[in-house]
């Protein structure tokens, strides 16, 4: 097991032991915590991976202490969110109950614009109406250093593994939260008005302070975007090509999200690999940076457009539970049969746990190349929004064809996603519902490095100063590599 990086406990220490003055009345959420803690011992299958057992425990004994003598509603939210964080897996969440989620469609916690952060400085991204321009810089919220507020914001957001760069992205972006990592649990840590005292400084170093109203997570959806919270695989605009130079090509794939509304991935791929061949491309740069994951088909298919030999991207499929005890009236997923799983599909392990009969694991046995599977030379731009099944296409590839990683890390780590099903636990004190993951997807690699994300093959990171300008050095680093090749 490997030990957590000591200022980071410490931090998360902090934040367990200081949480905000209540908003609501003062309630015991013991059997919540009891509830909570018990199935994640049981059923996570990553429980353990990244931390000992002993400080987890002290963890939970300590919110649980705290309940025992009275704790609002979101206090007992956000204690049980630093303890989920602390696992260290990208898919083990807290939604907010029902009660809380109604309300910020009616009261205004918002921040009036969309944000981005670089070395934990807050920019402005889409400004609202806000009056200040993308790439102001916003000093204080409220006599508080953004500095000081990010920083808080930190340990409450989940990340794979050891993948600290990942919590940038997570802090602006939104979808898994209800908003942005920052405005999900900003409000609920400092409980302020419906508006905002801004400090600022301009990107030609003017500087300069505004009050500005705070917005309902209706309003914020509408900032820069086009109200939708999800983006699906079967949308326009998820799979696009471009021509970018002789021979070379881009392929922009967004999401493998397939299960809202699901389409046959080999319809969407299939035309556009054959277009790729006929149009003479022999450098493919494919982009999966803004990519996090999703369904299993529509990574696969991808996969099977990129390989040229059979390809098994998954070793072995693991649980830790296949009986859920008094836990299961408490437990929901989308797959029922995962409720009740038959014995005889797995084989138990000397560590107690259990390995499912691979003819039932998608990815356990050989992909093979599809008809206009790719032939030339591959380049996939990568970074810290990878997670789970984008960062599992990268390592099957990286371990299985001759392709060059570039941009930054991914942000899912090198042992695979502890996902597949997700169980969702409802506390019935508190309604908050917890995501549960039950499945480990061992990856067949050699030499990871278990605690962190793939490490590009040329080093090509997103800074404020690329951002501000509209550049792309990872695109023009795949593109000179491309044209280098050539």
């Amino acid at each position: 097991m490997f030990r957590r990086l000591p200022a980071l406990a410490a931090l998360a220490t902090t934040a367990l032991a200081a949480l905000s003055t209540p908003t609501q009345a003062q309630t015991d959420w013991s059997d919540d915590i009891a509830l909570a803690r018990q199935a994640l011992e049981m059923i996570h299958p990553g429980y353990d991976r990244y931390e000992g057992w002993q400080q987890r425990a002290g963890q939970w004994d300590a919110l649980s202490r705290q309940a025992e003598t009275g704790m609002s509603r979101e206090d007992f939210y956000l204690g049980l969110s630093l303890i989920l964080a602390d696992i260290r897996c990208e898919h083990t969440k807290a939604e907010l109950p029902d009660a809380l989620e109604a309300l910020r469609d009616t009261q205004p916690v918002y921040l009036p614009f969309r944000l981005v952060t670089f070395d934990r400085r807050m920019y402005v991204d889409h400004p609202g109406e806000t009056g200040l321009v993308r790439g102001t810089e916003i000093l204080t919220l409220d006599g508080v250093s953004a500095h000081d507020r990010l920083a808080a914001v930190e340990p409450y957001l989940p990340v794979d593994g050891y993948t600290e760069h990942v919590r940038r992205i997570e802090m602006a972006r939104t979808g898994e939260f209800m908003g942005s990592g920052f405005d999900h649990f900003d409000p609920l840590i400092n409980p302020d008005d419906d508006s905002v005292t801004l400090t600022y400084r301009t990107p030609d170093g003017e500087t300069g302070e505004i009050t500005a109203g705070r917005l309902t997570f209706p309003q914020f959806l509408q900032l820069g975007s086009d109200g939708r919270r999800y983006r699906n695989f079967s949308e326009p605009g998820m799979v696009t090509t471009e021509i970018l130079a002789e021979g070379v090509a881009r392929l922009n794939v967004e999401t493998f999200v397939n299960y809202r509304t699901p389409v046959d991935p080999d319809a969407v791929y299939g035309p556009v690999f054959e277009h790729l061949s006929a149009d003479g491309i022999d450098t493919l740069i494919v982009d999966l940076r803004r990519n996090g994951g999703g369904s299993t088909d529509a990574q696969q298919g991808l996969m099977r457009h990129l390989i040229r030999e059979p390809v098994t991207p998954i070793a072995e499929l693991r649980v830790d539970a296949i009986e859920f005890g008094e836990v299961r009236e408490h437990l929901s997923t989308w797959d029922q049969n995962a409720l009740n799983p038959p014995a005889r599909a797995f084989t138990q392990a000397a560590d107690g746990t259990y390995r499912m009969n691979p003819v039932l694991v998608d990815g356990a046995h050989p992909l093979m190349p599809a008809e206009h599977a790719f032939q030339g030379e591959i380049i996939i731009l990568t970074g810290p929004t990878n997670a789970s099944g984008a960062t599992q296409i990268i390592g099957a590839l990286r371990e299985a064809a001759d392709v060059t990683l570039v941009g930054e890390a991914t942000g899912g780590a090198q042992t695979g996603p502890t996902a597949g099903v997700i169980f969702f636990l409802t506390l019935p004190e508190s309604e908050i519902v917890v995501r549960v993951p039950w499945q480990w997807a061992v990856p067949d690699i050699t030499d990871a490095d278990p605690r962190r994300g793939f490490q590009p093959d040329i080093y090509a990171p997103d800074t404020f100063e690329s951002w501000n300008t509209g550049l792309d050095p990872a695109l023009e680093a795949a593109l000179a590599a491309a044209t280098r090749q050539d």
